[in-house]
C-alpha cells in the first residue's frame, strides 16, 4: 500500500475523540498561530499531502512514558525516532555507540532517547560526543550523563548543559565537563 494511503487508512481506523485536552488545544492553537504568522509558507501549496505531513508532524512527538520524565523527558522509543529523522534503527543504533546521541535503556531492555537532544528540526546536540567522552570516558553511567546535560546549572546562566551547546556555547560546556569529570573521579 503506497504511504499515503496508509497514512490515510491508519487516519481513518483511529478511534473518533470528541474532546482535547488542553495540552492539545494549545498544541493546535500554537500551529494556527505559527501558519497565521506565516512559519508555514511554501510548505501548504496546493496539492501538499496534508495527511501525509500531519502523520510526518506526529512523529516528531516524543510517546514513551516513563518514570523519568519529569527529569529526562519526554523521551523517543527508536521506531518512532527513527521515523521522525527517516533514517534506520540501525543508524540510530550506530549514533547511539559513536555517542552522538543519548540513548537510555531502560526495564525492557529497550532504548529510549531523551527528546532534550533534539532541536525541533531533529537535529542532535553538536560536541555531544566530546561532551560524554568527558563526562563519562567508561560509558557507566549514561543516565547520569543525560541528567548532567538537562539539569540547569549556574555556569551555564540557569540553563543546561545541552541548552549551551544549543546555543554555541560549547568550549564553555566542555570545559564544564571537564570540571564535572574531575570532581566525580575525586568523590570516587
Amino acid at each position: 500500500m503506497a504511504t499515503t494511503e496508509r497514512a490515510r487508512t491508519e487516519h481513518r481506523s483511529a478511534p473518533d475523540r470528541t474532546d482535547l485536552s488542553p495540552t492539545e488545544q494549545a498544541l493546535i492553537a500554537a500551529l494556527r498561530g505559527r501558519i497565521l504568522g506565516g512559519r508555514a509558507d511554501g510548505a501548504l501549496e496546493p496539492g501538499v499531502d496534508v495527511e501525509l505531513l500531519a502523520d510526518r508532524m506526529l512523529h516528531a512527538l516524543p510517546t514513551v512514558k516513563h518514570e523519568a520524565d519529569e527529569l529526562l523527558g519526554p523521551f523517543y522509543d527508536t521506531p518512532t525516532l527513527a521515523a521522525w529523522r527517516g533514517v534506520t534503527r540501525q543508524a540510530l543504533s550506530k549514533a547511539t555507540a559513536k555517542r552522538d546521541l543519548v540513548g537510555l535503556k531502560i526495564g525492557d531492555g529497550s532504548l529510549v532517547f531523551p527528546s532534550f537532544q533534539f532541536g525541533a528540526s531533529g537535529t542532535p546536540l553538536p560536541h555531544l560526543r566530546q561532551v560524554l567522552a568527558l563526562v563519562d570516558p567508561d560509558r557507566i553511567d549514561p543516565w547520569g550523563s543525560a541528567m548532567w546535560l538537562n539539569t540547569p546549572a549556574d555556569e551555564f546562566g540557569g540553563t543546561t548543559a545541552a541548552e549551551a551547546l544549543r546555543d554555541g556555547r560549547t568550549e564553555q560546556v566542555l570545559a564544564a565537563a571537564r570540571r564535572a569529570a574531575h570532581a566525580w573521579a575525586a568523590d570516587a
